[in-house]
């Protein structure tokens, strides 16, 4: 069987990494960019030192990696991973919609593990533990066409692929719906992505040159949504993200936020200046005064969450066609780890396809 997956995300590189030891099964990735790893993302910056120029990392997307410890995927992720892999220290305190903070509502969370390079790096190393796949990046799919029983995935450059026995589409769900529509597949299918609507934010960073003050002993803050909060606040996540390990120089420290819905929507066409102004504005709202920045920087997610899962009945009656979904689409929530099980799940569907 020769497969396509349509997306270098963790659902898709996880699906590819479950079926590396198929036999008969070759595994061809395309990805739109230059990268992988998709929103579990990592950007850096070179900023002069001393004695030259010192790298600040920061993970702009997904903040980290919170698995069940004893669920599969916390395995996997384990034996993958290895070294790399890293436990986030520090408590996260919910705070309201008027910006007070909440520890009695914080919650014992599970895991919270960061890679020590970035979160981009998982799909580096899901790459690296899956040799035999092939990799085509800066290709949008467009199309697929299907003709006796054979995909053909045709991409932004002219090329056409052909020849594969089938496809698992990952991207977000409305573009993985525009592109069923491109290709005439069922509307069905597509009704069943559109439908899903998902949240856009905006990502704010602020580098220091010193450590910052909080305003407690936290890690992060997160705008509480329940009888004290209704998730209304412009701030929907706050971290020091220089408590991972590589993120920044000793003795200086990054703070990120990811804004809500409501406030990226705002501030949609902001130019980058008035973004960072108004986004610290209200970012000490919760957290109290900020020292000027020696840097900053800004990230905006069309699609950075959804609001709920497609229809999983009629997805899989695409399996059919040879024709298989994975993402946070079909998890429901924006979580790295259920992209993966997601995609983990859709690589044993295509293994009992292929027989």
């Amino acid at each position: 069987m020769r497969l396509a997956i349509v997306g270098a995300g963790p659902a898709g590189l996880a699906a590819a990494h479950a079926l590396r030891d198929a036999a008969g099964i070759h595994t061809t990735v395309f990805e739109k960019s230059r990268g992988v790893s998709g929103r579990a993302a990592t950007r850096w910056r070179d900023v002069p030192g001393p004695d030259g120029p010192v790298r600040w990392r920061f993970d702009h997307g997904a903040q980290y990696l919170g698995p069940d410890p004893d669920s599969p995927i916390a395995g996997v992720l384990r034996d993958l991973l290895g070294d790399h892999l890293v436990e986030i220290e520090g408590a996260v305190w919910p705070f309201d919609d008027e910006g007070v903070l909440r520890p009695d509502e914080a919650r014992e969370g599970g895991a919270r593990w960061t890679l020590a390079d970035g979160i981009a790096s998982l799909g580096h190393l899901l790459l690296d533990a899956t040799p035999d796949l092939t990799l085509v990046q800066t290709a949008r799919v467009v199309r697929l066409d299907r003709q006796a029983a054979s995909w053909s995935v045709l991409t932004d450059d002219g090329a056409r692929h052909d020849r594969f026995d089938a496809v698992l589409l990952t991207p977000p769900a409305p573009q993985t719906a525009e592109l069923l529509r491109a290709s005439a597949l069922p509307d069905a299918l597509a009704d069943a992505l559109g439908s899903i609507t998902y949240r856009s934010q905006f990502t704010v960073v602020w580098g220091f040159d010193r450590p910052i003050e909080r305003p407690a002993d936290v890690y992060a803050l997160v705008n509480v949504v329940g009888e004290k909060g209704s998730g209304a606040h412009e701030v929907a996540w706050l971290a020091v993200e220089s408590d991972k390990p590589g993120r920044a120089p000793e003795s200086a420290s990054i703070l990120l936020a990811q804004m809500s819905d409501a406030w990226t929507e705002a501030h949609y066409d902001d130019d980058r200046a008035s973004l960072v102004a108004a986004a610290t504005k209200a970012v000490e709202t919760v957290w109290g005064p900020l020292p000027e920045p020696l840097w900053t920087d800004t990230q905006r997610w069309r699609y950075s969450l959804p609001d709920g899962a497609a229809d999983g009945a009629a997805l899989a009656e695409a399996a059919d066609l040879s024709l298989f979904f994975a993402g946070d689409f079909t998890a429901g929530k924006g979580r790295v780890h259920l992209a993966m099980e997601a995609g983990r799940a859709a690589a044993e569907r295509i293994r009992e396809r292929a027989g």
